[in-house]
């Protein structure tokens, strides 16, 4: 009986034939290598995803109040201080020496009567008064002799008095028969022309004053001027001056409504930029009513759950506010107000601490500290740690 013997030549041929066995299991191996490193990735998420404390979080609010107002209304532009300038008496216009949009100093004479009937008048009273003064010294010998009575003399002596007191009158109208300029500034307009007989007290030249400011005459109906205070915020625009907005004050508020309308007269004052505008420009403006300080701080105060307070004690408490990037908080120290009030609607009112856009936990704060990691509930499937409603110590 032969024996077979393999020959070295055989081999090859051998490992052919169990080649694709080998890489099966090669395959096998690698796919339960990779998906044990998977499995142990996704560990270590879960891990780290433990270690951050689930929290509920709520936005704060504020107390309940309307937004602040405002009130849109039209307007004039005028000058601060623009003066109508008159004659104080009637008579006929010699000479008017400016038109509108000249400047003008102080004292400069813009326009006068004919002096004629003037002076005549002047004269008239000046001689009386003469005359008065010479009747007195008259009486006044002839009592001294017993020959006037003491009646006479006192009417003498009244005489002079009138006579005086006219004259004194025809001199200041004469002086008024001239229209000087009270100040520096550019003359708005002028309604009248030399040759012109004008009445005592009628308009002839108006001059607006330099360096006084512009302001927007505005009227308003009753339940709008009640809510305007001295020292509200204006916004400013004119229609003939497309892009420019100025931002102006209320300066005055009428205390008693105009006759006929029934309106308030405001006033509004604009910045000094805009003292080179034109007098009589209609504006547009949009007031912004700060209304009653007092109701206004305490409306501003921030509202916080109650859930969301630790270490209450008095007026002072404690929340955590979840950061910006949404996985840490921080410890806040807070002062309330008004809390007996507040354990019947749930909410406290805050006046420091807090500026009413945070968000504070409301559950889950038995295991927070200052800067610890949080994992944010949504959904309400979550749990989050219950945490007890706080309770206060009496306030010392």
């Amino acid at each position: 009986m032969s024996r077979r013997t393999s020959s070295p030549l055989q081999a090859p041929d051998r490992a052919a034939q169990f080649a694709p066995y080998i890489l099966a299991v090669l395959a096998l191996s690698g796919t339960v290598f990779l998906g044990s490193c998977g499995r142990n990735a996704d560990a270590q998420q879960n891990v780290a995803a433990d270690s951050a404390v689930p929290v509920r979080v709520t936005a704060l609010s504020g107390a309940d109040r309307p937004a602040a107002s405002t009130i849109s209304v039209t307007g004039t532009l005028a000058g601060k201080e623009e003066v109508a300038l008159a004659f104080k008496i009637g008579g006929v216009i010699s000479r008017i020496t400016v038109d509108p949009g000249h400047q003008v100093r102080a004292g400069q004479v813009l326009a006068e009567l004919r002096p004629t009937e003037i002076a005549a008048q002047v004269a008239n009273a000046q001689e009386g008064r003469r005359k008065a003064e010479r009747d007195l010294e008259r009486v006044t010998r002839l009592y001294g002799d017993s020959v006037a009575t003491l009646e006479q003399l006192q009417d003498a002596r009244t005489a002079l008095e009138v006579a005086s007191n006219g004259s004194r009158i025809a001199q200041f109208n004469a002086d008024y028969a001239v229209i000087r300029s009270p100040g520096d500034g550019i003359v708005l307009s002028r309604t009248a022309e030399p040759g012109q007989v004008v009445e005592a007290g009628r308009s002839v030249i108006a001059v607006r004053r330099n360096g006084r400011g512009m302001v927007v005459r505005i009227g308003l109906p009753d339940r709008d001027a009640v809510r305007v205070k001295i020292g509200d915020a204006a916004d400013v625009t004119f229609d003939a001056l497309a892009g420019q907005h100025f931002t102006a004050r209320v300066t005055q508020r009428a205390a008693t409504a105009t006759s006929g309308s029934g309106d308030y007269a405001v006033e509004v004052t604009l910045p000094h930029s805009a003292n080179s505008l034109p007098t009589g420009l209609v504006a547009r403006v949009t007031l912004r009513t700060a209304g009653d300080a007092v109701a206004s701080a305490a409306a501003s105060r921030v509202l916080v759950p109650l859930d969301a307070l630790v270490d209450a004690d008095g007026d002072s408490a404690a929340v955590f506010v979840l950061h910006a990037d949404g996985r840490s908080v921080s410890r806040r120290a807070l002062r309330l107000t008004d809390v007996a009030e507040a354990l019947h609607t749930a909410q406290v009112p805050v006046v420091r601490g807090l500026d009413g856009t945070e968000k504070v936990v409301t559950a889950g704060m038995s295991r927070l500290v200052d800067g610890t990691k949080v994992r944010v509930i949504t959904t309400p499937t979550q749990r989050a740690e219950s945490d007890a409603a706080p309770t206060w110590k009496a306030a010392p």
